[in-house]
């Protein structure tokens, strides 16, 4: 240690237990030395690290650690509001940002209450109540009940506009008050050039046309621009299609185009768009040489309800599960909303304080109904409700099963327990053998762990990002919201097949398969591929596979007008191997970007960079990663060259290991795996449990680790072995029996 640490790590002198924790884990995965430093041999090491592992007072019990009670985040609201009563708001897109911890936002510690937060509680707590029992208030007539606008531009700041697409569509969601039918009224915008033809132009100057010269003044804008369809769909059903002629008067010529359709009351998707138009090679053909787009939906406006059905809402019946309008039946109500709401059987005196409410509600006259509507609205404010809170005890030991129920359906569905689940925890089963792994294979294939590929994957590899850090519009003018959302959807789509399909989570590293639409493939050069719906394809070619390749990481890992080696290198090396490079040194030097793609490449200026010795230490393991991914440019396509000169994929790494290209890359990369799978169990513990991982659970960490490996990487696997540990199952002991806090 004398020879190969202390001339840079001087506490080495009198460290504590938990810094030789984290000595032991950096020599165990080869972490230190760095890499380009003399390495000892892999006896030297054992040496070292066995030693280490037999100090007297190092920490060497496993202890299950302790969260927090935390507050549910805006995500888990939302998802638990909706599961609960079944209804489609998402009143905590009010609240106040989350903040996040270790990467996400579910973290105990972090999870404040402001006085703000109270206020939207109280509002959401009415407004859901009464929403859940009354339904929707319907308009007394047919009205306007909204109008969606697209952005103009790509940079359009107008708020609440929808995505920017350069091939004219138009997409969404709206929250339907009532069931009936709606209109969807939208207009065209058709501002393709009209002819300039002799004869186009003698007509277009006339005042006033005869039927037959306006005849032929339809047919010349035909045989210039043919008729295009556009298809109108409500959750992907096909509610309209219409032809779109040649433009003859260059503004909206079209009008309005009316689709009327029967909706049920909740959220629905709407799409308008030019099918053909997703094969265009180059989206900007629908753009003119003013930027402005040929033909587009310019804005939809949904108008209703017609002939609305006054029907009880669906929540209605979800709650009122006893049919008289009793005392005896209130009681039955609130106690069965309250025990789901609460996660837990309820106690006596909490549904006597909920009854009593309904009942002063009917004693001053109002109807049965409102009465459950109150205590409905209790509920939603009750800490039982809005914390998740853990008895605390003396000593370490398991969590009961309803607790155990609560961790286990907010880590795979970011909500509450279903009744199978809470049923099974009632009678006390969860933990019978058997039982727990059946539970767990259940809720990963119903459709609500799409939740857990959302919630965790989005978090960990940085998606809900990309709508504040996005490609330069002026660089790249290809890219528009459209086309970055359908690169977030393939992320989504891909990590959700490894979930469905219990793949090895090294696919994260080297898939060979990926989710395209029609503008995505042509974007990526995938052929074959047509239309807006997503297919799965294999990828041959060797230049994409496994999320490193996806558009979304690429333009993430970017700045907006150039790539950077330097943050795409950082960021696997923090988000999928575990071992980001430290913070850079205040005094170094920007790089020169004047010239950049003329006088010189990208890497040439990163290499003159790195003849610092303060800023090799780091870009030599940054900066190769990087080099090995620059034939995507900074919005993710494909590329030959940095502007004048051709691209450089090759690199070495400080171990020695070369590569040329991503494909090599990526074996390079797959050869450090097991600093991979360490690194995701810690990241998907850390989320499944709500607070960060510490040196106590190191135990855990390799039994989950070693037990992964050894069943061939697979994602149940990594699911089961968190769900099964110690950390999991138990509560680390709370000082003073009362309620530990971090």
């Amino acid at each position: 240690m004398a020879k190969n640490c202390a001339q840079c790590h001087t506490n080495l002198s009198a460290p504590s237990a938990d810094l030789w924790e984290k000595v032991l884990d950096k020599l165990s995965s080869g972490r230190m030395p760095p890499p380009g430093s003399p390495q000892p041999s892999k006896s030297e090491v054992a040496a070292v690290t066995a030693w280490i592992e037999r100090l007297p007072g190092r920490i060497i019990h496993s202890d299950p650690g302790r969260v927090t009670s935390r507050r549910l985040n805006r995500a888990e609201y939302n998802e638990t509001v909706r599961d609960l009563l079944g209804v489609s708001l998402r009143p905590a897109d009010e609240f106040p940002l989350d903040d996040a911890g270790y990467g996400f936002d579910n973290i105990g510690d972090v999870l404040s209450v402001s006085s703000l937060l109270m206020e939207k509680y109280m509002a959401a707590a009415k407004q859901v109540s009464t929403v859940a029992v009354y339904g929707h208030p319907a308009p007394p007539r047919p009205t306007k009940l909204v109008r969606f606008m697209t952005k103009k531009s790509q940079d359009d700041p107008t708020p609440n506009a929808l995505p920017y697409a350069h091939r004219g569509a138009i997409y969404g969601r709206f929250d339907f008050p009532v069931s009936g039918e709606y209109e969807f009224r939208m207009r065209v915008g058709n501002y393709r050039p009209r002819g300039k033809g002799k004869r186009m132009t003698e007509l277009f100057r006339k005042p006033t046309l005869t039927a037959d010269e306006q005849r032929e003044m339809l047919e010349l804008a035909r045989q210039e621009y043919p008729p295009v369809k556009m298809v109108m769909t409500l959750d992907d059903a096909t509610i309209m299609t219409e032809v779109v002629e040649g433009n003859i008067d260059y503004q909206y010529a079209h009008g309005e185009s009316v689709a009327r359709a029967k909706v049920t009351a909740g959220e629905h998707a709407f799409r308008a768009s030019f099918p053909e138009f997703a094969d265009l090679e180059n989206p900007r053909d629908n753009v003119n040489l003013d930027g402005r787009r040929k033909l587009f939906i310019d804005y939809v406006d949904i108008v209703g309800p017609f002939s609305p059905r006054p029907e009880p809402p669906a929540s209605r019946q979800r709650i009122f599960t006893c049919p008289e309008k009793t005392p005896a039946c209130a009681e039955r109500i609130l106690a069965d909303v309250a025990r789901r709401a609460y996660r837990r059987p309820v106690t006596k005196p909490e549904v006597q304080a909920l009854t009593g409410l309904a009942a002063i509600v009917r004693d001053n006259g109002d109807p049965f109904e409102e009465g459950i509507r109150v205590g409905l609205q209790a509920i939603l404010m009750s800490p039982n409700f809005l914390f998740r809170v853990e008895p605390a005890h003396a000593t370490a030991q398991a969590i009961n099963d309803h607790d155990l129920a609560t961790r286990l359906s907010y880590f795979l569905w970011s909500s509450l327990p279903d009744a199978e689940l809470a049923r099974i925890a009632d009678e006390g089963r969860l933990r019978q053998p058997g039982v727990l792994a059946a539970q767990i294979r259940r809720m990963l294939a119903d459709a609500k762990s799409d939740r857990l590929v959302e919630n965790f994957v989005g978090q960990w590899l940085g998606l809900r990002l990309m709508d504040k850090r996005k490609p330069d519009a002026a660089h790249f003018p290809q890219v528009d919201d459209e086309l970055l959302d359908a690169m977030r959807q393939e992320t989504f789509l891909f990590a959700r097949a490894i979930l469905r399909e219990d793949r090895s989570i090294l696919d994260f590293l080297d898939g060979r398969f990926t989710f395209v639409n029609g503008p995505l493939a042509h974007y990526y050069r995938i052929p074959g591929v047509r239309g807006e719906a997503f297919e799965r394809v294999e990828l041959k070619d060797g230049r994409r596979g496994g999320v490193m390749t996806h558009g979304s990481v690429l333009s993430l890992s970017s700045y907006a007008t150039r790539t950077s080696p330097v943050l795409r290198g950082r960021w696997v090396l923090e988000n999928l191997l575990g071992t980001p490079p430290p913070p850079a040194p205040p005094d170094i030097p920007a790089l020169v970007e004047a010239n950049l793609g003329t006088a010189a490449s990208l890497r040439q200026r990163l290499e003159q960079h790195r003849l610092n010795p303060k800023c090799a230490v780091c870009h030599d393991q940054m900066d190769p990663i990087g080099f090995g991914l620059e034939n995507f440019d900074a919005a993710g396509a494909w590329r030959e060259r940095d502007g004048r000169f051709p691209i450089d994929s090759s690199g070495k790494f400080p171990s020695g290991a070369s590569f040329s290209g991503p494909e090599e890359l990526k074996q390079v990369l797959k050869a450090q795996s097991g600093l991979f799978v360490r690194n995701l169990t810690e990241k998907l513990l850390t989320y499944a449990l709500g607070r960060g991982v510490e040196v106590t659970d190191r135990a855990v960490m390799d039994r989950i680790t070693q037990r992964v490996t050894a069943d061939g990487y697979k994602f149940s696997t990594l699911v089961n072995e968190i769900v099964m540990s110690p950390a999991f199952q138990m509560r680390g002991k709370s000082e003073g029996g009362k309620l530990a806090t971090r």
